[in-house]
């Protein structure tokens, strides 16, 4: 009954804002700019709550019960991820069900077939799956289950002002752009990141619609948490042109990296789909790996920011490690996800992208002592690489990237080791890791729309 009458009372607020709009009678620029400040704004504050909410499960799963479970001995925070995913197994099967696509995949296929339909009302529960899952140990990203809840309240924003398909489809751009703008701190991003993932031709009004959203959150964001961006990175130092051929390769391999991304989350999924067991029992075998694992690696537990942290600090980290991260991350990556942890797949392609720069650095720095490398400034083209190569977004990558360092030196070697890695990325695995899913259902998106509608349009 109470869920019953909140839904009604909503209904009711929705009608008078609807008459009101109707009776003062504004352009159609400012209802739908009103509507993007709103979702832009309410975008910013759950994003902000879901990030509360993950330090704080984190801290009663690592922090109190971690340390009780310690006088059993270190091997018993294998427990923590694995408990973690029966309890995330339990919520998903009482509330979700079976999704046809999962995230942000699922966002683009509704935006393209179903006129921005979204199913609004699971937001709550998958927000507090996908908390559970990170803070429990996962190794699975926040921001796609951002860019879930901003594409959801444009959705829902649209769908209860009865607006047209295309007002409803830029609605949820604004909020996948003030999603990435609350996340990263990183606005401009957050605007490129809404038009390259295919969320429909988004032109002239409907632009600055989008940017009016990124923009209030960025500033509510700021307001809440401080101006710094997400990865605190040193001054960018470009020592010589001959580094160039260096990133170029660095490009070379983070295409290659990007490809066995794909690859292995998706053959993943289908070895946990093949697996006939009860539904509870997958993301606890997930969570159990990456517990295993983790008694070893801790860093690989969550999001590994604190990890990124320390690269781009300069921390010493030998070699041998790095590289073993990186392995580790691109495996238990695809096994949390395809064992049924929600969460996204865009901060372990930054992990992916620093661990591999890192490493690469190092390796530079000992065969061509005379540059002066820096192991960091490679982290960072590294982080963007692989993030454009397995996402197809480029120009995402890039100016995320110098948003936060804030240093336009770094555009050129980012520029040339992201278009490379995308290539190279592209030539092996046509589709990203969003669009895979959906070009093996045979749906392909070019401008938000299936490539099939468009062929028989023209």
């Amino acid at each position: 009954m109470l869920f019953v009458e909140i839904g009604t009372k909503s209904m009711l607020r929705t009608s008078v804002l609807r008459r009101w709009i109707e009776r003062i009678q504004p352009s159609g620029a400012l209802v739908l700019g009103g509507a993007a400040v709103l979702v832009g704004l309410v975008t910013a504050m759950g994003v902000w709550v879901f990030k509360l909410l993950i330090e704080w499960i984190a801290t009663v799963a690592f922090g109190w019960i971690g340390q009780a479970l310690a006088n059993w001995g270190a091997w018993t925070i294998a427990l923590i991820p694995a408990a973690g995913g029966v309890l995330v197994g339990l919520l998903w099967h009482r509330f979700v069900g079976n999704e046809r696509y999962h995230g942000v995949a699922g966002v683009m296929e509704a935006s393209a077939l179903a006129g921005g339909r979204l199913e609004y009302w699971l937001t709550p529960i998958k927000t507090v799956a996908a908390a559970l899952s990170i803070g429990a140990g996962a190794s699975v990203g926040p921001e796609d289950p951002s860019v879930q809840i901003g594409a959801n309240l444009g959705s829902l924003a649209g769908q209860r002002l009865r607006f047209s398909d295309e007002w409803v489809r830029t609605l949820i751009a604004s909020g996948v752009a003030a999603a990435i703008s609350a996340a990263f701190n990183a606005p401009i991003a957050g605007v490129f990141f809404a038009l390259e993932i295919g969320l429909g031709e988004i032109f002239g009004s409907g632009l600055g619609v989008v940017v009016l959203a990124a923009v209030v959150s960025a500033v509510f964001s700021q307001a809440v948490s401080g101006a710094q961006p997400a990865f605190r990175v040193d001054e960018y130092a470009f020592g010589s042109p001959l580094e160039l051929p260096l990133y170029a390769g660095l490009g070379l391999l983070a295409g290659l990296v990007a490809a066995a991304y794909i690859t292995i989350l998706y053959f993943a999924k289908d070895v946990f789909q093949r697996w006939n067991a009860p539904f509870w029992t997958k993301p606890a075998v997930a969570g159990r790996t990456v517990g295993i694992v983790g008694i070893f690696l801790p860093q690989l537990f969550g999001v590994g920011y604190a990890t990124i942290d320390a690269i781009f600090a300069g921390e010493s980290m030998a070699l041998g490690l790095l590289l073993t991260l990186l392995i580790a991350k691109l495996v238990l990556t695809a096994v949390s996800i395809g064992g049924g942890f929600p969460g996204g797949v865009f901060a372990p392609s930054l992990f992916l992208g620093a661990t591999l720069g890192a490493a690469y650095g190092d390796v530079a720095a000992m065969l061509f002592p005379s540059l002066t490398i820096a192991p960091a400034a490679y982290a960072m083209v590294g982080m963007a690489a692989v993030l454009a190569a397995a996402v197809h977004v480029p120009l995402t990558a890039m100016l995320l990237l110098f948003e936060m360092a804030q240093d336009y030196r770094i555009m050129l070697p980012l520029m040339f080791a992201v278009v490379i890695g995308l290539v190279v990325s592209r030539m092996i695995k046509h589709d990203s890791v969003y669009t895979m899913g959906l070009a093996r259902r045979g749906l392909r998106l070019q401008r938000g729309r299936d490539v099939e509608v468009l062929e028989g349009s023209g």
